[in-house]
């Protein structure tokens, strides 16, 4: 069987070798420049037993893989593995169970969150990766052996190195905290596309500074950003960046609208900003947005302060990084309520090992 898998009974052979394992290791080469989603190159996939390499423009029946990915007895092997999932969720139709993310894992094991691939290869089972093919275009044809093989050491090391980061984790005392942890990827939501209706919380207003009004107009204007976006299949900030959104809102209007399209598009685009415009300043002001991002009094600044540096030096004797336990904003907004059960802290093993103890030292009533 060749390493680049291009047709369905090829596909099937392989998944099987893994089913047998109970192991499925999996990574994607992609290119993401101008299409709302990123178009898929190849899937790298394997167990010990091998590795290959899906064609994803082959348009070969992807059944046995999809069946694979959502085979509960089958431990799904990536590192960073939700960008993953997402696009194989669109590529495939899987939804996953039991997922093994190796940065996840990482933070667990004595190394810091969000670390590389390449330097957690290197750190936890003394493997180097190259780094020849970093911009190879995975959709341009045909891909050489060196660009195949460079894929494919990306998922060859990963049984590997999930055993001893569980080996790691377990002599840390933390391997309990990463099993509840790693649960979390069995929740289709995490995968799911933005609501549109939502996306306007995410949109980075700078240095304009909204009310409830401007809110309730970038919600409009960006949900509308999101629907046009997919519809013609474009990266969204192509049909106008944030800083434009951030100026209608607070505007009232559609002024300078930078945006990277073609033709009549921005014409269009222009004349439908201001459609949602109008119709979001007749919304009835009672259905108007907060800010979605709150303000704290001073004492909940300062005792959030203290509960971060608190938090930062208790990571350290329980050998988790506190990058993977909460961010400021978390920790603010528990200080601030710790009863907000929606709070990581305040439920799990977080609240257990982190929570309960911070809430006594530094809750603000």
């Amino acid at each position: 069987m060749s390493d680049l898998i291009r047709t369905a009974p090829e596909l099937e052979s392989a998944c099987a070798m893994c089913k047998a394992e109970g192991l499925l290791s999996l990574d994607t080469e992609f290119v993401w420049k101008s299409t709302y989603r990123p178009q898929l190159g190849l899937v790298q996939f394997g167990c010990r037993g091998g590795v290959w390499a899906l064609d994803c423009l082959k348009g070969t029946d992807v059944t046995a893989l999809k069946n694979l990915i959502e085979d509960p007895s089958v431990v799904k092997i990536l590192h960073d593995a939700r960008q993953d999932l997402q696009h194989l969720l669109h590529h495939t139709g899987a939804l996953p169970q039991n997922v093994f993310d190796t940065q996840c894992a990482a933070a667990f094991a004595g190394f810091s969150a969000g670390i590389g691939l390449q330097k957690l290869l290197f750190e936890a089972i003394d493997v180097g990766l190259p780094k020849t093919e970093t911009c190879t275009d995975w959709i341009q044809r045909p891909l050489s052996e060196a660009q195949v093989a460079y894929a494919l050491d990306d998922v060859r090391y990963l049984p590997a190195l999930r055993d001893a980061l569980l080996k790691r984790a377990q002599e840390l005392g933390t391997a309990t905290w990463l099993t509840e942890e790693l649960k979390k990827y069995d929740n289709p939501l995490i995968y799911a596309d933005y609501d549109p209706d939502e996306v306007w919380k995410r949109i980075k207003t700078g240095r304009i500074r909204l009310d409830s009004r401007g809110f309730a107009i970038l919600r409009a204007v960006a949900a509308l950003r999101e629907e046009k976006a997919q519809e013609w299949n474009l990266p969204k900030n192509w049909l106008g960046d944030d800083e434009s959104l951030a100026e209608m809102a607070n505007l009232g209007r559609v002024v300078h609208l930078r945006h990277r399209l073609k033709g009549g598009q921005a014409d269009v685009m222009r004349v439908l900003f201001q459609k949602a415009i109008d119709a979001a300043l007749k919304t009835p002001e009672e259905e108007w947005p907060d800010n979605p991002r709150p303000h704290y009094i001073r004492e909940v600044q300062e005792a959030a302060a203290h509960a971060v540096e608190w938090l930062r030096e208790k990571s350290e004797t329980i050998h988790v990084d506190a990058a993977v336990i909460a961010n400021r904003a978390t920790v603010t907004a528990y200080v601030d309520n710790v009863d907000d059960f929606h709070n990581p802290l305040a439920n799990g093993w977080r609240y257990e090992v982190v929570g309960r103890e911070m809430a006594e030292l530094f809750g603000v009533e």
